[in-house]
């Protein structure tokens, strides 16, 4: 893990920050580890970042900035298999080893705690993305949604599970259970 030096303090912690919490959980990562990789003082951290908890949460809000920032570039989905075939794209890249979101979920299981909270409020930005996507479709969005969701989320546990090992073919599924309520 490299740091890129030419960053400012605050974004050098977070670059770090994002590697180990990804890679190594939140809880196995503690900021002098932190500190240590991004090369900052323990008060150049603090003044950055009042907590871990606080530098835990800028990472979930990057990561959420960073997902909805790839689903529109080059130019926003025009229709819902062109948002699956860039979550599928999103799931089989080398350096994706699972949904940031569902790891933080797994390591804080308590729905009330705000690490757990921004997992939730992620997903339910997901699920109104693909409700929004469904408007064209004769069903009713909401279960459709959440199943969709399912299956993104599935591929990217396959993807935790399996690694690099295994592409991840989400297009296709998730065209299925769009099937299963269109004729259901």
């Amino acid at each position: 893990m490299n740091v890129d030096k030419k960053l400012e303090p605050r974004e050098r912690i977070l670059q770090i920050a994002d590697q180990l919490f990804y890679a190594e959980g939140v809880r196995a990562t503690g900021t002098e580890k932190i500190m240590a990789r991004a090369e900052v003082a323990k008060a150049t951290f603090y003044r950055h970042f009042e907590s871990k908890d606080a530098l835990v949460l800028a990472y979930l809000d990057k990561r959420d900035q960073a997902l909805w920032t790839y689903l529109s570039h080059p130019a926003p989905a025009q229709d819902l298999r062109e948002a699956l075939q860039k979550f599928e794209r999103y799931a089989n890249k080398t350096e994706v080893i699972g949904c940031p979101f569902l790891r933080i979920a797994s390591e804080y299981p308590d729905t009330a705690h705000p690490f757990h909270r921004r997992a939730i409020e992620h997903q339910d930005k997901i699920l109104d993305y693909l409700m929004n996507l469904l408007k064209p479709f004769a069903i009713h969005r909401k279960p459709a949604a959440a199943a969709i969701l399912g299956v993104i989320d599935g591929a990217l546990s396959t993807r935790m599970l399996y690694g690099t090992s295994k592409n991840i073919a989400l297009v296709s599924s998730a065209e299925a259970v769009l099937k299963s309520f269109q004729t259901g």
